[in-house]
């Protein structure tokens, strides 16, 4: 990438925009501009002018005017960049900072009662009539099926035009049979809601907590959070601003909310009969009367549901659709046990609902057992599709049914999931009702298809030599795949799906189904290394080691062994990297599996070059080069050439560096893998640092970063902005280095990356004793080396010639 005058490339990116406000700066009126001046001179933060010079934020266009002018740019020039950040935001308008999300489920149908809880909740809102402390936080707790749901959502839209800035909401599936969310992932999709592009979202949780505070800060904004399992889940998903609004539901009383200032409350408890009747009512109109029979059926109808709203809604969905007088609907409910009546125990009074709603699915009980049977935590339509065994057509007709009755519920962006009662009511009839060949048929058929659509998002953004030549756009034996073609399409679809994923391999592998569980770790394990996913590494890859074991399938053991190595490697375990890495080429080997032994010696190659022993890395390089050369590997050869001129760069060898990067560079840019382009580039851009040549590395790095922040390489995005601040501090420009390496170490630290982490650490030492900050200089480089050492890095002798001696 050049690093040319001002106004002489085009601008089709933010980043385009960013680089040429940055060259504006290093040609200021009076020379290169200070960024901690120039910050001042517009009246923004430094972190803000460092997001619209690295193009992860468009600046507002009367932040653009005071920018250019500043620098001087003449105005015509002006004119062009003040155009070119307008194409930009009209083309990012969906992403837009001043976006109102309304993302509140529809209103319940029929709801009616509560009216002494929608009052307490209106109170909490309208504030203490004293002028005390304004309460922002409502917690509404109560047993299983009881309504919070619908109490709260119902509320919500009564008070939505209060809330002009709109609402978000999140189910947090606290009590559910699969995994809570984590807040780190609400809170991603809470900023993506608010405008915030993928780019711009903080990896570490703590930083998206802050984004988000900021974000909302000053905005009347209603936030919902849904089926809370506890404290700790909520807290980082409360806005800060005294102008928001959280309410919160959960089956916990969420006691420590109660210490924060102005926080409140409500305990729901079942209806009572009046309201229970009251519903029912809304539901079936003019059917019950105000009394005679129908209406003591009515009554009674409502004292079997245990005054719980689910109930009454599952009973009232099978009234209005049922021709027989009301009486006949309970003596049919009263016959499947009327020993079960107790209105005292919710949970019996729901399992009496649901197994008579079974008889009037008209022979489509199965679907109804088949939702709660499989792992997930949602799926979309063809996942459901998949679980079935039909097409996605058929599939809508027969969800539909089960939408109707109340039995599944559909998200306004189609996904499917059930109320975790209903949900454990599925799952118990599943097991007692269909025999294990068909429950285990359908969860393989789900497990096919997102390993089938998961290889597909891995083929778009981590392409690999063993899948290139499987690659294509069959039928995939009539199985029905959402279009993913694209880095954004990929990257959405694993967004969504990485939990399921996760879940549905546990299950797989819990259940010793070692081909299924080891062809979905194959799959997943593509991004976990790039994707600076380590700790779920050593999860998905017990899983697939686990599995590989139970299977007796050597190949499968030896990559599952030298991707834990990895993972280990990149946590800084350097001992247990060797220990994982060594068995994998010892079973590879003994396997025959050359293609694997290859990848075991690379890997190897890799932590002797993390130790600093180049020569024994060199080696095993080689090893794996003649293998690769072989089988015709190209993406492997690609590799190992980035991997060689890494140790030569370090070895002083520019030139021979330069020439394996180059070629490496070369096959990634042909064969479409844009990570290994991304992390070549950051190689190439060392050769070229370390050689003097500044300007060529910048736009080495630039071009990494970029490619790596498009497919969410998180891992090599952190490298590549330690390898920017390190340039940055050579070229003079400290305010720019210490923002590359600030965002090195909060993303290292997000991801687990420990090297990196140490790299960032050191860098920023060395800003800081650049700009004669010694004494905070000294500070970073003692952390860095602490962690240098816990590792066994030769590094650690470098840092430690810094520190003053005592």
């Amino acid at each position: 990438m050049s690093d040319g005058p001002p106004g002489t490339e085009p601008i089709s990116t933010a980043a385009d925009l960013g680089r040429e406000l940055k060259r504006w700066a290093r040609r200021g009126p009076e020379g290169p501009v200070k960024i901690a001046a120039l910050a001042r001179q517009v009246n923004v933060s430094q972190s803000t002018l460092y997001a619209y010079l690295a193009g992860t934020t468009l600046p507002p266009i009367e932040v653009l005017d005071d920018l250019l002018g500043t620098l001087g740019v003449p105005a015509a020039e002006q004119r062009r960049l003040a155009t070119a950040r307008d194409a930009l935001r009209r083309r990012r308008e969906p992403a837009a900072h001043d976006r109102t999300p309304n993302e509140l489920p529809a209103d319940p149908a029929g709801f009616t009662g509560r009216g002494q809880e929608l009052d307490a909740l209106s109170a909490v809102l309208a504030g203490p009539a004293d002028g005390g402390v304004p309460v922002r936080i409502a917690t509404v707790s109560g047993p299983a099926g009881v309504g919070k749901t619908a109490l709260v959502v119902h509320w919500s839209h009564r008070v939505a035009e209060t809330f002009p800035d709109g609402c978000l909401y999140a189910d947090l599936h606290g009590y559910s049979p699969v995994e809570p969310r984590r807040p780190a992932d609400v809170l991603a999709a809470f900023l993506r809601s608010l405008g915030l592009d993928d780019a711009g979202i903080p990896d570490d949780e703590h930083e998206r907590a802050a984004r988000f505070r900021s974000i909302v800060s000053g905005r009347r904004l209603l936030v919902v959070l849904d089926n809370a399992l506890d404290v700790d889940q909520v807290r980082p998903l409360l806005p800060g601003s005294p102008a928001c609004f959280a309410v919160t539901t959960s089956r916990a009383d969420l006691a420590g909310l109660q210490v924060e200032p102005g926080a409140r409350q409500i305990e729901l408890r079942p209806l009572p009969a009046d309201e229970g009747m009251a519903l029912l009512r809304a539901h079936i109109g003019a059917r019950v009367e105000e009394s005679g029979e129908s209406s003591d059926a009515a009554r009674r109808l409502a004292r079997h549901c245990g005054g719980l709203p689910l109930a009454l809604r599952i009973v009232a969905a099978h009234a209005v659709r049922r021709e027989q007088p009301l009486t006949e609907l309970v003596a049919e409910l009263t016959a499947q046990g009327t020993g079960l009546f107790d209105v005292g125990d919710p949970a019996t009074a729901i399992g009496t609902v649901f197994s008579w709603s079974m008889r009037h699915l008209h022979g489509h009980a199965a679907d109804f057992w088949l939702f709660g049977a499989h792992p997930a935590r949602d799926i979309d339509p063809y996942a459901a599709a998949a679980l079935l065994g039909t097409d996605p057509r058929t599939t809508r007709g027969r969800v539909d049914r089960l939408v109707r009755a109340h039995l599944v519920r559909r998200s306004a962006n189609g996904r499917l999931d059930m109320h975790d009662l209903v949900r454990t009511y599925a799952r118990e009839r599943a097991a007692a009702e269909m025999p294990a060949r068909d429950r285990a048929a359908a969860v393989a058929r789900l497990v096919d298809y997102l390993t089938v659509a998961a290889t597909r998002a891995m083929d778009v953004l981590h392409p690999s030599d063993t899948d290139r030549e499987e690659r294509g756009e069959g039928d995939h034996g009539g199985m029905a795949v959402p279009p993913i073609t694209t880095p954004a399409e990929a990257r959405t679809w694993l967004d969504a799906e990485w939990q399921n994923l996760l879940a549905v391999l546990a299950f797989t592998a819990g259940q010793g189904l070692a081909g299924p569980a080891g062809d979905l770790a194959a799959v997943l394990r593509r991004r976990l290394d790039q994707g600076g996913r380590h700790d779920d590494a050593l999860v998905v890859l017990g899983h697939a080691l686990h599995a590989s074991r139970l299977a007796g399938d050597d190949a499968a053991e030896g990559a599952a062994l030298y991707d834990l190595g990895v993972a280990h490697l990149r946590l800084g375990r350097h001992e247990d990297a060797m220990n994982l890495h060594r068995q994998a080429l010892a079973i590879c080997r003994a396997g025959s599996d050359r293609n694997a032994e290859a990848g075991a010696l690379n890997n190897l190659g890799n932590l002797f070059e993390r130790l600093g022993r180049y020569e024994e890395a060199i080696d095993h390089y080689q090893q794996a080069l003649v293998l690769v050369h072989e089988l015709d590997l190209r993406v492997g050869k690609a590799t190992l050439l980035t991997n060689l001129g890494v140790v030569h760069t370090r070895l002083g060898d520019h030139e021979r560096a330069l020439r394996d990067c180059a070629e490496a560079l070369a096959i990634f840019k042909e064969v479409g893998d844009s990570g290994g382009t991304a992390r070549t580039l950051g190689n190439l851009g060392e050769v070229h640092r370390l050689a003097g040549r500044l300007d060529d590395a910048i736009g080495c790095y630039e071009e990494a970063l970029n490619t790596a922040e498009a497919i969410g390489a998180h891992g090599i995005v952190t490298e590549v902005l330690n390898h920017l601040g390190a340039a940055r501090l050579a070229t003079n420009s400290p305010d720019l280095a210490h923002s590359w390496h600030t965002d090195a170490l909060a993303a290292a630290r997000a991801t687990g990356d420990r090297y990196e982490e140490a790299r960032a650490l050191e860098g920023i030492g060395s800003v800081r004793n650049a700009t004669g900050d010694t004494g905070h200089a000294v500070e970073s480089w003692r952390a860095a080396l602490t962690l240098y050492r816990q590792m066994g890095l030769r590094e650690a002798d470098r840092v430690a010639s810094l520190l003053p001696r005592a």
